[in-house]
């Protein structure tokens, strides 16, 4: 505070800050998803509680799993290279009502391309297919997973950049 510098006096010098920006994205989600998952390549279907808060997605096999246990899994959005979820067609997925979430991370020694995940170069694209039950939850998930990508992408340098090509109606497993 500058209390005590008259009114009329020259400020000179130098002012450094030192400044960071982090998202505190107060979307949450929660409800039953049916999953797409690789299992010894076949392709299964799973239905799973999903919880969305803020920049993670965690699933269990039950709601109550939620307090008790571990999730088998999180979906780390500050990867996701999704442009914009949207609805896959029919000629991609002839599941209804099924939607599509694309994460990149470093490549592994013990990586190896699957259903879900291919290896392009030295990063791997891990494909999420989620399947709501009605149009109205899909709308609901899709709504609120975009408002959780704007956030994470306006205000943290360390999301991921959206993929430009291909979209993910043209993806194919």
């Amino acid at each position: 505070m500058l209390s005590k510098v008259p009114f009329g006096a020259p400020i000179e010098g130098n002012i450094h800050l030192r400044m960071s920006c982090h998202s505190e994205s107060r979307v949450i989600q929660r409800g039953f998803i049916t999953m797409f998952d690789d299992i010894s390549g076949f392709g299964s279907w799973h239905r799973r509680w999903l919880v969305l808060a803020g920049s993670k997605i965690a699933y269990w096999k039950y709601p109550d799993d939620e307090k008790r246990k571990e999730p088998i899994n999180v979906i780390d959005l500050k990867k996701c290279v999704t442009r914009e979820v949207s609805l896959l067609t029919r000629l991609v997925c002839a599941r209804p009502n099924t939607f599509e979430l694309m994460t990149k991370r470093r490549a592994t020694n013990a990586d190896k391309s699957s259903l879900v995940e291919s290896q392009q170069g030295s990063t791997v694209i891990t494909k999420f297919w989620l399947s709501a039950d009605s149009k109205e939850e899909r709308e609901k998930w899709i709504r609120k997973l975009n408002k959780s990508l704007i956030d994470l992408r306006t205000w943290n340098r360390d999301a991921a950049k959206p993929l430009d090509a291909p979209k993910p109606s043209e993806t194919d497993l």
